[in-house]
């Protein structure tokens, strides 16, 4: 990410955004964060623009398990959901 992209990204609101692009900039965050080269100002502007983005990625994990759902027929022919489990664990 370069710090053009950096700079859009992080004006940009967080509700705006899709899962993928809040997880794609949540890594860049962490990744600088990591190389530790940024100044106390920026890392922490970094820190709260990421647990803004964790909690983004977070809310749409959970909205989207509680739309997940598997379509089974009763006896009577009739469709319903029920929650998604996933048995290959």
């Amino acid at each position: 990410m370069t710090t053009d992209d950096k700079k859009a990204s992080s004006t940009q609101s967080i509700d705006d955004i899709n899962f993928e692009q809040a997880y794609s900039e949540l890594e860049g965050i962490v990744e600088r964060m990591e190389r530790g080269d940024q100044s106390l100002e920026n890392s922490l502007a970094d820190f709260e623009r990421g647990v803004a983005l964790m909690k983004r990625c977070h809310g749409v994990l959970k909205d989207a398990e509680q739309k997940v759902g598997i379509l089974v027929k009763d006896n009577e022919g009739l469709f319903s959901t029920e929650p998604f489990e996933d048995k290959s664990l």
